[in-house]
């Protein structure tokens, strides 16, 4: 207390920029690498990389299953991740994420036997007359022709420009790559559930251009190939239309085959519309009035 009865004041801490150097200067080198590198943040953040892969893995085998299986593997896996994770947690293990990558590499061939389990068991149980085992392996034994096919265009094309004895025109070329490219997209669409009729409509318009031009893409290629073109010429026109057409009408039907449901196209329009209408409290629509 001073002579005026008041409180006096304490100094204010004043920061000394020297100071702080010199306790910089007495730590250890790599002090602060080392504590990054342990932090729990990176390790959260590794962790998530790998339950993203193994719920991925997930989401591929389940994605053209019933949604009621789809989910119910899905949450169990998302529930055993939980569990080795939080045991690790709570006993101190270390090399989780390592224990966990390898389960997944493990148990892929387990995790295809359920898949086909699965699908065996909707084959047994689907109406008569809808195939749902022999026709998307047809489709997918016919994209893999048709990539073959065309990887065999683009390379003998490729092979003659090189050798100087292409004797084609360009838009042979451009029509090959292209196709190739059409091709290729489509086959990469025919692995999403939701997107396969897309693909297969890509993969239509692949096969008129592949085998409608690739034919004459590979004569042009090989002196043997148009001479017997040369000699059978109504014949090789008609077996290209032929096949030309036939590819085209298979995708299509393939499109048609994997096309969803208008009840499942509009319920997945009124989830992502915002301004879709909603019915008044008290008033069911059509779908619920029949489940009711």
């Amino acid at each position: 207390m001073n002579g005026g009865g008041m409180p006096r004041a304490e100094a204010e801490p004043v920061f000394e920029p020297a100071a702080v150097d010199e306790v910089f200067d007495q730590l250890p080198d790599g002090v602060f690498e080392d504590a990054l590198a342990e932090s729990p943040v990176e390790r959260r953040t590794g962790a998530d990389r790998v339950d993203a892969l193994v719920a991925g893995w997930c989401r591929w085998y389940t994605r053209d299953l019933s949604e009621p299986v789809a989910t119910a593997r899905r949450a169990e896996i998302a529930s055993d991740l939980y569990e080795q994770r939080a045991f690790a947690a709570e006993t101190g293990e270390r090399g989780v994420s390592r224990s966990i990558v390898g389960r997944l590499v493990r148990g892929i061939p387990a995790d295809l036997t359920w898949r086909y389990a699965q699908v065996r068991r909707l084959a047994l149980t689907a109406p008569r007359g809808t195939f749902p085992l022999a026709m998307p392996a047809l489709a997918h034994l016919a994209t893999a022709l048709l990539l073959a096919w065309g990887v065999l265009v683009v390379w003998r094309t490729a092979a003659g420009m090189a050798a100087g004895d292409w004797a084609g025109a360009w838009d042979l070329v451009a029509a090959g790559v292209f196709g190739l490219a059409m091709a290729v997209l489509g086959a990469v669409l025919t692995t999403v559930t939701r997107f396969r009729w897309l693909g297969a409509l890509w993969l239509a318009a692949a096969s008129y251009v592949l085998i409608r031009f690739g034919m004459y893409t590979l004569i042009a290629s090989s002196t043997t190939l148009g001479a017997f073109y040369i000699s059978a010429i109504e014949q090789a026109i008609l077996v290209n239309r032929v096949m030309s057409a036939a590819g085209v009408l298979f995708f299509v039907a393939m499109a048609a085959w994997w096309l969803p449901t208008s009840g499942g196209l509009w319920a997945r329009r009124r989830r992502s519309d915002p301004t879709a209408d909603v019915a008044p409290a008290g008033v069911l629509s059509d779908e619920q009035e029949v489940s009711a």
